[in-house]
């Protein structure tokens, strides 16, 4: 690929996204609401362009477009918090946005239009998730997403847009701070604080970041239209182990409260997908392993937030 265009560059996958594209040599169009919020790395790399606009007119969107796009990726999304995934009104304007962007995509020219889905499309699944399985979603950001893959499915046979929908796994690293159970743990274990969970019993998989985007990148590259790509590390096990490998890299002595709190669901449902056409069509591999995209993770907070490791001070001062 030699140009994208995209959504959500402000955003936390849509940022690495847009970095793992300029690293690559690939030209990047950004669609922001706010050219304040794109990170300075990204926003003074001669290789980006900057269009600010509007998501609910991105159909108008007007700005120096390069004449030929390899792919168009929406990743522009509000309401993603706990607090506004129940928010109807909001979760209906992001499926208006979706279709109004795949038109602009249509009207540049783009080759491919590249959208993001969840694994909040399967919460109901109790096995590997197909994502070409029936969705449960459980919650109006879910069903939502649903909605969007079908009003867009049908949109790109009417607008002869290639278009592919991809399904992002449970996604982790720097620079994500909202209170997903990743963030909650660490950031309780650097302050010496007991974390309290469920049974945590539920299997699950997790992608460091870069390994999310480096997925997308290759699905830009070589993905087949009319396919709904699972994305994920193809390693499924039960969510407490993810927790104690976490705690084994912040502070081993640490307790964990593990069965303390009240199952959200009195049945246990996973979080895994099947990559297998993943694979096949692309050829990606997961690289970077949970250990050490979780090491990656805990520096960039012990840093960027300034949490003093309390755990640490406290096997210091035992030394001394």
């Amino acid at each position: 690929m030699k140009q994208v265009i995209m959504t959500g560059a402000t955003g936390f996958i849509g940022s690495w996204l847009a970095e793992e594209m300029l690293n690559s040599g690939v030209g990047v169009t950004a669609l922001v609401r706010d050219k304040n919020k794109v990170l300075p790395h990204i926003a003074g790399n001669p290789n980006c362009i900057l269009v600010e606009c509007s998501y609910d007119q991105i159909d108008q969107a007007d700005g120096d477009f390069s004449p030929e796009y390899d792919a168009f990726y929406h990743l522009g999304w509000g309401g993603v918090s706990p607090a506004c995934k129940n928010d109807i009104e909001l979760q209906i304007g992001n499926i208006q946005s979706a279709v109004k962007a795949m038109r602009l995509s249509r009207k540049l020219g783009c080759k491919k239009f590249i959208a993001s889905g969840t694994v909040a499309e399967y919460v109901l699944c109790e096995d590997v998730m197909d994502v070409y399985e029936r969705q449960t979603p459980n919650d109006m950001y879910g069903a939502a997403k649903v909605s969007a893959h079908y009003f867009l499915e049908v949109l790109a046979r009417q607008l002869d847009q290639p278009f592919i929908w991809t399904v992002i796994p449970s996604t982790f690293g720097e620079r994500r701070t909202d209170n997903n159970i990743i963030t909650y743990t660490i950031r309780s274990l650097l302050h010496g604080d007991k974390p309290l969970y469920g049974n945590l019993n539920q299997m699950w998989d997790f992608l460091y970041v870069s390994e999310v985007v480096r997925a997308l990148r290759f699905i830009g590259e070589k993905g087949i239209h009319g396919k709904t790509y699972g994305i994920g590390s193809g390693v499924y096990k039960p969510l407490k182990e993810y927790i104690y490998q976490i705690r084994d890299v912040i502070a081993p002595e640490a307790e964990l409260g593990i069965g303390e709190r009240q199952n959200m669901s009195e049945q246990t449902f996973s979080s895994c997908v099947n990559i297998y056409d993943l694979i096949r069509d692309t050829g990606f591999v997961p690289r970077v392993s949970f250990d050490e995209g979780i090491k990656k993770t805990v520096e960039w907070f012990s840093v960027h937030e300034k949490i003093q490791h309390k755990h640490c001070g406290k096997e210091k001062r035992e030394q001394e």
